[in-house]
């Protein structure tokens, strides 16, 4: 996670998962050590709220296997405030978290679960029960209209705008009736293509995390995940409609790491391997097909800065 204004980036101790450190990128050091709490851990941190890292919000979201608190790193001793962890007695194996614009909250699972809250220290307003595989990654929508959850092999697409008795209002605002919640809407490859691209590949699925396009001024129009050396773009209405075949892709010579858009733009990708960054136009993805997913892309190799963003 960075932070605007300055050229730090948050991280975690994988040595010690009470702790987190920031980093000053520019001089490759450690510049601050924070101990979080002797007896719960942080698993997954995430932004106060979506844009909060191009202000000068100091606090963010932290997880552990079972407790959602938020950590202020101006606190002198453990940095987690107290008046707002939220704990369970049970293990909830969290493992994703993401905000919206106003930071209402999405926490996710490897049950498969997720939770909508509209702050802090409270019980979710509305907690869907466990629909398929462990959830890996997880996104909202920057007004919280959609959910954006990813399984290994599928994404799952959530609208949490309610009908009914509470017509109007979001699931992180209000309880779902119980017969009224929502069905998530799966994202998948044809099999056709995923027979292809193990062929291709002789390795299976393996989505990173989803992530609509996003920026302030900015409404979502695309979804971008990867798996191998294929990243895969979803148009979000033609998905919505329930189209046939709704993505495109784009295959290179090597494993891609990482992806997103360009901050506040759905026609520029950012692809990350091992030893590069390169930003592709979404133009260049090709609707999947025998040639498309045979014919590695070679990286250009550019040296100019690829975007100007927090994320």
């Amino acid at each position: 996670m960075l932070h605007e204004g300055d050229s730090s980036m948050i991280m975690q101790d994988e040595a010690n998962p009470h702790s987190l450190y920031r980093m000053d990128l520019e001089y490759g050091k450690v510049v601050d050590d924070w101990k979080i709490h002797d007896d719960i851990p942080v698993k997954v941190f995430a932004p106060e709220k979506k844009f909060a890292q191009m202000t000068g919000e100091k606090t963010f979201l932290g997880l552990s296997n079972n407790a959602l608190f938020r950590i202020d790193p101006r606190l002198s001793g453990d940095k987690l405030v107290d008046s707002e962890l939220k704990q369970y007695v049970s293990k909830n194996d969290f493992s994703a978290a993401a905000t919206t614009e106003n930071g209402y909250i999405a926490v996710a699972s490897n049950k498969g679960d997720i939770r909508l809250f509209d702050r802090l220290g409270i019980n979710a307003k509305t907690h869907l029960p466990a629909l398929g595989e462990a959830i890996i990654g997880l996104d909202v929508s920057k007004n919280g209209r959609y959910v954006l959850a990813t399984c290994k092999t599928y994404l799952l697409l959530i609208d949490t705008l309610q009908t009914g008795k509470h017509e109007g209002k979001l699931g992180f605002e209000k309880a779902f009736p119980k017969d009224e919640k929502p069905k998530p809407r799966r994202l998948t490859l044809n099999p056709m293509h995923v027979a292809q691209m193990q062929s291709e590949t002789k390795s299976p699925l393996s989505f990173t995390t989803a992530k609509f396009n996003t920026g302030v001024d900015a409404s979502e129009t695309a979804i971008i995940t990867s798996t191998g050396p294929f990243v895969v773009t979803w148009n979000l209405k033609r998905a919505l409609a329930g189209k046939r075949d709704p993505y495109q892709i784009k295959r290179y010579q090597e494993e891609v790491k990482a992806d997103n858009f360009r901050f506040g733009s759905d026609k520029s990708v950012v692809v990350a391997f091992a030893n590069e960054v390169d930003m592709v136009r979404k133009q260049t993805f090709s609707k999947p097909s025998r040639e498309s997913i045979s014919t590695p892309v070679k990286q250009l190799r550019s040296r100019q800065s690829i975007v100007n963003s927090p994320y």
